[in-house]
């Protein structure tokens, strides 16, 4: 499998400065989905049109060999309560940074509350910049959506139009390091899949683009690449996984 990434690194330079009003365009579609989210043994699963689809967030997690090693090695040698201290934080800062992004598109006004360090709300107009000059229009935000092809289901952060005509699914991540190698990996198989679950859906065209928004605290790595060299990969992994949950139950 071979794929080209094309990578910007926008710098945070920390200067105070007012937010900017938003020149995206909200014109949301409706998928007419009425997807139903539901747990089980604290795996969420999807219900549509009357049949279970596993999430695609699990399916990866759990035919992810690699990175499910490297956690527990990481939690090994850091402890457990360290590692659990650092992922409850990051899991914090990630649900900020989605919050301000899905308001800032949609037009909702930004509550001051959602901003709890020093340079939040300069990063916030940071984030706000980019966007501006990346994004023309937010077509889907936040939005569940079911392939089946794949025969899964997720959440997916945006459908995009950008500047130049291209739609995209737009995908934030944060975190204090670049993600590279396999967790870029898994960051494409993802977003390649809701590339191909909107596009079954929708009738504005083919999804050609992946993005993926990687907020780091000292800057923002936008990084855009095909979902095509990534589709027979996700698919191996569709059939591991449908191994792995097969043994699993006999």
């Amino acid at each position: 499998m071979t794929s080209t990434w094309t990578s910007t690194s926008i710098p945070f330079n920390g200067t105070p400065r007012a937010i900017p009003p938003s020149t995206i365009t909200y014109a949301p579609i409706h998928l007419h989905l009425p997807i139903e989210e539901v747990t089980y043994d604290g795996k969420r699963w999807y219900v549509y049109e009357g049949q279970q689809y596993p999430s695609v967030t699990n399916m990866i997690s759990v035919t992810d060999t690699e990175g499910r090693s490297a956690l527990n090695e990481w939690r090994r040698r850091i402890g457990h309560t360290a590692a659990t201290a650092i992922t409850q934080n990051a899991a914090k800062r990630g649900t900020q940074w989605h919050t301000f992004c899905e308001q800032f598109v949609t037009g909702t006004s930004v509550p001051w509350s959602l901003f709890t360090e020093p340079t939040d709300a300069t990063y916030a107009a940071h984030i706000a910049e980019t966007l501006n000059a990346k994004v023309r229009s937010v077509l889907v935000s936040e939005s569940r959506v079911v392939s089946a092809h794949y025969g899964l289901a997720g959440r997916m952060d945006m459908a995009v139009q950008l500047h130049d005509g291209r739609y995209a699914i737009l995908d934030f991540k944060t975190g204090k390091k670049l993600k590279s190698g396999n967790r870029l990996l898994n960051y494409a198989l993802q977003c390649t899949f809701y590339a191909d679950a909107l596009t079954e859906h929708w009738s504005h065209g083919t999804i050609d683009t992946i993005i993926i928004a990687q907020l780091l605290p000292e800057r923002i790595v936008w990084q855009e690449t095909s979902p095509a060299p990534y589709r027979s990969q996700l698919q191996e992994r569709v059939k591991l996984f449908a191994n792995i949950v097969n043994t699993q139950l006999e």
